[in-house]
């Protein structure tokens, strides 16, 4: 593949280089520049490192929200390009405005600034907010097919599911005959357009078939007529089956030194079928036809791909309108993943160390990690506070995307369901200087994100450019930010329009008058107040809480609770009371009206370890080989947003060590998570109890013994708000609890020290030391090429999708 000349030069020497897609083109941006992105523009963001043996590189390609797919598409392309003349050695990340991850958003410490406009595309112009109306018609018993019909109650039935896409609003039409799956299936694909094509800008309805209020959905289509039966419509299973049959996956590839095509599947499909080296055809038997491009597709595979797919519309006599939509590896749209019945995806929420990541490294398992070197606390750098807060403050919070000034009576207070701005003004030799700090709630919307990030821009061009825009997410504030509160810093729950719960503002009481806040810092400055879930299992022996109730307020001090958090405590206790009596309790002497108003005494994390103020502080890793091999990073300051779901952590606690496993972790981030862990525990020169347990807990059922190490914890995250003890009885069990019982369940990636026979590989059921998708590594050598007639090394350089075509014959897939 030839290198676009804006990259000869790139990744040769530490730091970052930026390029602009421009007239379809990469241009390179100047490091002025830098952190300023246009919201209707793509760019390649190239991180270079040094290292003893050279140099690590990681690419993010950046898209807006009101970027072209021309613009995105060459992104993604040029990409791979940059890549490939990196020797493929890069990590690449996928990021979408509003939605950066954690490593780009590190890339600028000053924080990024989303600027409105773009260039034009080579192509065509791109139109804030039109969009083409379409009706989306979802059939299928086991595996649900959406296609595209025309915008008309005639192609209604009351058999189907039925979307309405009409850009800011989406609108499903379940038939009164509809199979469940079809619904579930219309909700998915409803809940993917508003999110990957429309950025979550965009309101989701359903509607039931006869209902009063199909109104607005009937008069989108042309009105309402007679409605088809569901007998009319076809049975689902028949259908299926028959358009199973018109459903078919082709490869494009030029392996063999020209450009064939091969047919290599029919439904079921699988995500896995889709192999990155090629670019593959999507045939919906003439309703679509999708081009797939994988990033290492050559050259003359992905100009051919687009073609071959085009030319199914004559060779196969489709209609003339049959539409044919390319799309590139990691940038699928939901019409084109709803035609697979596996298609996993990555864990919704926060992922800040891995988020939107599409790693095409391979795993080399020659790399290790220094685990001795893990017992020496990494230096932190802490930006210098630009002084002690004592300058000029003005907040505004986003309310219908304008910035409305609060009182000054009310800063410090926040809704994590709100979005604000804050502009601090001091001195700097005389001079006036400016800091304009974009603050965003956990459960703020993404509308409300975004249109915080613009004022916050807006507000800057007010100020000539001057001041420096930083972005802060709930529970990252930094130093300098809270110290413009004094440690008065409070989060309460809700949003606009819930009101400050205070003196000032009785009539915004809740229904049953109690709240309950989390007060946890080190120090006078950094300490703040969360609101958490009214109940017993938000408390631990390590913080402060201030308990609201209709007729008192109770201060509680949690035994190993600091001296900061008591007196700030104390403050917060004077700011919601709003004249009501304010008692101090003692952990451990509680009243039955402090357990009665949080549903009455229950478990909470209460160990002799929380209730030691001075013991060592909790260390928090990142246990992953999303980078193509297995490594461990140190999380500082952490929360409960800094759990990557795609991976394990390792909390340290020093009386025990607890493995968290994230629902997208992999059998071998297990496996090496627990032999890390156990040679943490061994290599600590501090001469630890070499018997120290090794716990496990999963993603959803956290005990209250490790959420206390996490500050405010959100149980709606993961849980839907149940806590440990109703999942754990709801499910009886949630797996393995020690990291022995987890190695055992997992570790089967090891060296093989035991041969099995072909049948036995091939009889159910197979040896339990046996991982079944890589039965052969089982198999002698002499049985390997007996079996296989080739040798094992022959075979390990076979592609990916040859291998597997290999094992199926076999009967080894």
């Amino acid at each position: 593949m030839s290198v676009d000349p804006a990259f000869a030069n790139a990744g040769k020497k530490a730091g970052l280089e930026i390029w602009r897609i421009e007239k379809l083109k990469p241009i390179l941006v100047d490091a002025s520049k830098h952190g300023s992105f246009h919201s209707g523009d793509s760019y390649i963001c190239l991180q270079t490192k040094a290292k003893s043996a050279g140099f690590e590189w990681n690419i993010h390609f950046w898209l807006g929200k009101e970027t072209s797919s021309d613009e995105a598409g060459v992104a993604a392309y040029k990409t791979v390009e940059l890549d490939d003349s990196l020797g493929g050695a890069p990590v690449q990340f996928r990021e979408v405005e509003g939605h950066e991850s954690n490593q780009f958003l590190a890339l600028f410490p000053k924080g990024i600034k989303y600027l409105p406009g773009g260039v034009e595309s080579g192509f065509k112009h791109v139109e804030k907010d039109k969009f083409e109306k379409r009706l989306l018609h979802l059939k299928g018993k086991r595996q649900v097919r959406v296609a595209q019909v025309a915008l008309s109650s005639d192609s209604l039935n009351q058999g189907d599911v039925f979307i309405l896409d009409n850009g800011r609003q989406i609108i499903q039409w379940n038939g009164r005959d509809s199979s469940k799956a079809e619904r579930s299936k219309g909700l998915e694909v409803s809940k993917r357009i508003r999110d990957e094509e429309r950025g979550g800008n965009a309101e989701i309805a359903v509607i039931e078939d006869g209902s009063d209020d199909d109104t607005a959905f009937f008069n989108e289509i042309g009105g309402k007529k007679r409605i088809k039966t569901a007998e009319e419509g076809g049975d689902d299973a028949s259908f299926e089956r028959s358009k199973q049959a018109d459903v078919k996956l082709y490869r494009v590839s030029d392996a063999s030194g020209s450009v064939k095509i091969t047919e290599v599947a029919s439904p079921p499909l699988n995500k896995d079928m889709l192999d990155t080296n090629d670019c593959f055809i999507l045939d919906q038997g003439g309703a679509a036809i999708f081009a797939w491009i994988g990033k290492k597709a050559t050259k003359q595979e992905r100009s051919s791909a687009m073609k071959l797919a085009t030319d199914f519309i004559a060779q196969k006599k489709y209609p003339s309108h049959t539409q044919v939509t390319k799309v590139n590896e990691s940038g699928e749209t939901p019409l084109f993943k709803a035609n697979f019945a596996v298609w996993p995806e990555a864990a919704a929420g926060t992922t800040p160390q891995g988020s939107n990541r599409s790693n095409i490294a391979r795993v080399d398992p020659n790399k290790k990690v220094d685990v001795k070197g893990m017992h020496s606390q990494a230096a932190r750098e802490r930006e210098a506070a630009v002084d002690d807060g004592s300058g000029k403050l003005q907040i505004w919070r986003i309310e219908n995307f304008e910035k409305v000034a609060i009182p000054q009576a009310e800063y410090g207070q926040f809704y994590s369901g709100d979005s604000y701005i804050l502009l601090y003004t001091y001195l700097k030799n005389s001079k006036e200087c400016y800091i304009i700090y974009y603050w965003q709630g956990l459960k703020s919307t993404t509308d409300e994100k975004g249109a915080s990030a613009i004022l916050a821009t807006k507000l800057d061009d007010e100020l000539g450019g001057a001041p420096v825009q930083v972005r802060v997410v709930q529970n990252k504030e930094p130093e300098h930010f809270l110290r413009l509160f004094k440690g008065k810093m409070m989060v309460h729950e809700g949003g606009k329009g819930s009101g400050f719960k205070n003196a000032a503002q009785a009539d915004s009481y809740d229904t049953d008058g109690t709240r309950l806040f989390q007060v946890r810092g080190t120090n006078e400055f950094n300490t703040r107040a969360v609101q958490v879930a009214e109940r017993a299992a938000s408390l631990n022996s390590n913080d402060t809480f201030v308990l609201e109730t209709p007729k008192k307020v109770y201060i509680w001090f949690g035994k190993g609770a600091t001296g900061d958090e008591r007196e700030i405590a104390k403050i917060v206790a004077k700011q919601v009371a709003g004249g009501k009596e304010a008692d101090n309790v003692s952990e451990g002497s509680e009243p039955a009206d402090f357990w009665a108003a949080l549903g009455g005494k229950g478990e909470y994390a209460s160990s002799p370890r929380l209730a030691d103020s001075a013991g060592r502080a909790p260390r928090l890793f990142q246990c992953s080989n999303s980078k193509g091999y297995f490594y461990v990073e140190e999380i500082f300051d952490f929360d409960q947003s800094d759990l990557v779901e795609d991976d394990v952590m390792l909390l340290d606690t020093y009386d025990e060590l607890v493995l968290w496993l994230g629902s997208g972790a992999n059998d071998k981030e297990k496996a090496e998570a627990v032999r890390t862990a156990t040679e943490y525990i061994t290599t600590d020169p501090a001469g630890r109890d070499k018997d120290t347990p090794i716990n496990v807990v999963k993603q959803g059922y956290e005990p209250p013994s490790f959420t206390a190490y996490f500050g405010a914890w959100d149980a709606d995250k993961w849980s839907n708000g149940l806590t440990y003890e109703q999942l754990k009885a709801q499910i009886g069990s949630s797996g393995p609890t020690s990291g022995a019982a987890l190695l055992s369940s997992v570790d089967k990636s090891g060296p093989v020290t035991k041969f099995y026979t072909f049948a036995q590989l091939t009889t159910h059921p197979i040896p339990e030391d046996v991982d079944k998708a890589e039965r052969e590594r089982w198999l002698s050598d002499a049985d390997f090429k007996t079996v296989f007639k080739m040798s094992r090394e022959e075979f390990s350089k076979l592609p990916a999708w040859k291998k597997t075509d290999t094992k199926k014959k076999i009967n080894l897939f």
